[in-house]
C-alpha cells in the first residue's frame, strides 16, 4: 500500500534502522575509544556467532563510532583472493592518501609509514601534486609485509603516526575465519608484538568470525585464546527483537498490535536477518495504519519462501555426512539433545563430534549443553520437505 517507505532492511550485512540488542557491546566499545586515545592499551576484540545474527552490521556501528571519534579507520575482508597484508594495502590507501592530500606530515610519522608500507607508491607530478597509489600484486608487499614482524611493523608505525595526530585507528577483519592460516598466525603474532609494547600505539583491531573462531585462532598460536577479547553474539531476546520491529514503524506512524508483534518474534527466532524479513513484508501487506497478526501470519509465510536460497545453499554446501545429521535434527524437529540425533542414526555421541563442530563453524546449527539447534527457522522444514 502507499504511504511511508517501508523501513526495514533485510540482508547481508545491511544496517537496520534500529540497532537493538547490542548495548553492552557498544558501551565497553565507548570504554575502549576512551582508554585508548587516552594511551592505554588494549587487547584485540574478536566477535563471533553464527552467520545472520549481525556481525556485519555491529563492525559498521563500530567503524561509525569511532570515525565520529575522530579515529582513523580501516575495514576488510578476510579470504581470497586477497592476503590480509593486501587487503589491509587497500583498506588503509585512503585515509593515508587524505593525510597527503592535507599536505604533509608530523615528526615523520607519515614517513616511517610508508617506508614500511612497501606497496604504496608515491609520485608527484609536474605541478608539485602528490599522488598515493598501491599496488597490491607487487611480490615485495607479500615479502614485507605477510610476515608477523613486517605486519607487526606496519600496525606500531600506524600507531605512531596516529598518535602524531593525536588520533588513534581501528581496524576491522571480517570473516577472519576465511583468510589463509599462513594469515592468521602472522596476524596473531603481529598484535602479540604490538600488546608487548612498553608505550601502547593507539591502534585497535577488531576481529569477526563464526562461533569457532577462536578455537580456529588458538590452533595457530595457542596464547591467542589470551590474546583477544571475546563478544559471543547470539540471537535477539525477545524484548530487543521486539523494538527493532515495532521503533521503526513508531516513528513512521504505524501501529503493531501487540499479538502481531509477539508472533513475529517468535517465528523470527530473534535472528536479526529474520526479524527484518519479517518486518519488511508485514509492512508491504498491511492494511492500515496497523499491522496485524493476520499480517504476520502471511509475512511469515512469505519470508520463509524468501529464505529458501538460503536454506538449499546450506544444505549444498554440507557433506554426505553432514547431511546425515541435518536430516536426522530436522525430523527431530529441529532441536534436539545430541544423544537422540546419534540414537536416530545408530551413532554413537563421540563418533559425531567432528561432523557436530564442521556444521557449528559453518554456523548451521549451535550447540550447547549437549543440545543441536537449527541457527535459522525454517530450515527443518525444509530439510524435512526436500529430503
Amino acid at each position: 500500500m502507499s504511504g511511508p517507505a517501508n523501513p526495514y532492511r533485510p540482508g547481508a550485512g545491511v544496517p537496520p534502522p534500529v540497532l537493538t540488542g547490542r548495548d553492552d557491546v557498544l558501551a565497553r566499545f565507548e570504554r575502549v575509544l576512551e582508554e585508548v586515545s587516552s594511551g592505554e592499551g588494549q587487547r584485540p576484540w574478536a566477535v563471533t556467532g553464527a552467520r545472520g545474527v549481525g556481525k556485519t552490521v555491529l563492525l559498521l556501528e563500530l567503524l561509525q563510532r569511532a570515525e565520529d571519534a575522530g579515529w582513523v579507520t580501516a575495514r576488510l575482508e578476510a579470504g581470497p583472493p586477497d592476503s590480509l597484508a593486501a587487503a589491509l594495502t587497500r583498506a588503509l590507501y585512503v585515509p593515508l592518501r587524505r593525510a597527503l592530500a592535507r599536505g604533509g606530515e608530523r615528526g615523520g610519522a607519515l614517513s616511517r609509514l610508508l617506508t614500511v608500507f612497501s606497496a604504496v607508491r608515491v609520485t608527484v607530478d609536474s605541478s608539485g601534486r602528490l599522488s598515493l597509489g598501491v599496488d597490491v600484486d607487487a611480490a615485495a608487499a607479500g615479502a614485507q609485509l605477510d610476515d608477523d614482524a613486517g605486519l607487526h611493523r606496519l600496525l606500531h608505525a600506524l600507531g605512531l603516526w596516529v598518535r602524531d595526530e593525536s588520533r588513534a585507528a581501528l581496524i576491522t577483519i571480517d570473516e577472519l575465519d576465511a583468510a589463509a592460516p599462513a594469515d592468521i598466525t602472522a596476524l596473531n603474532r603481529a598484535l602479540h608484538l604490538l600488546g608487548q609494547d612498553d608505550l601502547p600505539v593507539p591502534v585497535h583491531v577488531v576481529v569477526t568470525g563464526n562461533p569457532t573462531l577462536l578455537a580456529g585462532l588458538a590452533r595457530a598460536n595457542p596464547y591467542a585464546e589470551r590474546l583477544y577479547v571475546l563478544h559471543q553474539l547470539g540471537p535477539l531476546d525477545d524484548a530487543a527483537a521486539a523494538g527493532a520491529l515495532t521503533e521503526p514503524a513508531t516513528h513512521l506512524g504505524i501501529r503493531w498490535d501487540p499479538a502481531a508483534v509477539d508472533r513475529a518474534v517468535a517465528e523470527s527466532w530473534g535472528v536479526p536477518y529474520m526479524v527484518q524479513s519479517i518486518g519488511s513484508f508485514a509492512w508491504q501487506v498491511r492494511a492500515g495504519e496497523s499491522i496485524s497478526l493476520p499480517d504476520v501470519d502471511a509475512a511469515v509465510g512469505l519470508a520463509l519462501a524468501e529464505a529458501r536460497g538460503m536454506h538449499l545453499a546450506r544444505w549444498d554446501g554440507s557433506t554426505p555426512a553432514q547431511q546425515a545429521v541435518i536430516t536426522a535434527l530436522a525430523a527431530l524437529g529441529g532441536e534436539a539433545p545430541l544423544a537422540a540425533v546419534a540414537e536416530r542414526l545408530g551413532r554413537t555421541e563421540r563418533s559425531l563430534g567432528r561432523v557436530r563442530a564442521d556444521l557449528v563453524a559453518r554456523g548451521v546449527i549451535e550447540g550447547r549443553e549437549g543440545r543441536l539447534r537449527f541457527t535459522v527457522p525454517g530450515f527443518a522444514a525444509f530439510v524435512v520437505e526436500n529430503h
